[in-house]
């Protein structure tokens, strides 16, 4: 097949690519260099919006959330999904079927759902999580989790973890075994218990897998919006504010195309940050 046939068969899908994703981002590119008055395009505005990120505290809050979102996903879900995959890793095969199946269950669950399903356990009056507590002896622990800037953010994180952790136990029960059971009959023969197998073969071995989801989850961390706007919308106050409720806001709340446009470009930005770092490490890899 000549070069010349090879970009013929490339043609739709670049043709499609560029109509729908490349010519959208460029026509938010320049609403961000204008001033807006309610979808009314005004004056040229040059870099103004984004020298308005600088001085917008609400801006400031939900990036420092999404970059807590990214931190509380890699230290729960990956670590404990790593655990979990290395002890189902030593059951027979039967039982590695049935059990990926059941912790993957909620990776199918649209994040939508799945946030009006938390939205009734955490609910103060009738919720599960306040019961249970209550029937334990804990009734001084319960409370509105998601009403409250203390607790809000870290209870819908409890949600997305929730989500993901399933999604990592597959990744790493597939990832060990494709490792040669040969390194660990090695190091039973040394005399090396079950913790120093995983210490020093498990987990070096996974290093690639580790770096996938890692980054996988900073993606995804800067991109949801669904979960915090069907539970919290952002609230109490900007606790649970992120990059994207504040863009909706102020798009279709405000009207302000024009910031709300920079904005994006800013996540967009971010986004292909991630996505190169991630690039060029696994291909390193």
């Amino acid at each position: 097949m000549s070069d010349r046939t090879a970009y013929i068969f490339l043609l739709p899908a670049l043709v499609l690519y560029v109509a729908f994703v490349a010519l959208p981002i460029a026509q938010v590119v320049g609403y961000s260099l204008f001033e807006w008055d309610q979808g009314i395009i005004g004056d040229f505005a040059g870099l103004s919006n984004f020298e308005r990120m600088g001085g917008d505290t609400v801006f400031w809050a939900a990036l420092s959330h999404n970059a807590i979102w990214v931190v509380l996903t890699l230290a729960f879900p990956l670590m404990a999904g790593l655990l979990l995959a290395a002890i189902l890793a030593e059951r027979n095969q039967h039982v590695i079927r049935w059990m990926s199946a059941i912790y993957f269950i909620p990776r199918t669950i649209p994040l939508v759902v799945a946030g009006i399903i938390w939205g009734w356990i955490y609910n103060p009056i009738f919720g599960l999580l306040n019961y249970m507590l209550e029937s334990v002896g804990l009734g001084g622990w319960t409370g509105a989790w998601l009403a409250q800037s203390e607790t809000a953010l870290l209870s819908l994180n409890v949600v997305g973890a929730w989500t993901f952790f399933g999604f990592c136990v597959v990744i790493y029960l597939a990832a060990i075994q494709s490792i040669d059971p040969s390194l660990y009959e090695a190091a039973e023969i040394d005399g090396a218990g079950w913790g120093r197998k995983f210490r020093d073969i498990t987990v070096p071995l996974l290093k690639n897998s580790t770096l996938f989801l890692g980054l996988y989850a900073a993606i995804e961390a800067m991109r949801f919006f669904d979960l915090v706007w069907v539970t919290t919308q952002g609230g109490p106050g900007y606790a649970t504010e992120v990059l994207t409720t504040h863009i909706y806001k102020t798009f279709f709340l405000v009207g302000d195309f024009g910031y709300a446009a920079a904005l994006s470009v800013v996540l967009l930005a971010i986004v292909l940050a991630i996505s190169s770092i991630s690039y060029f490490l696994l291909r390193a890899k």
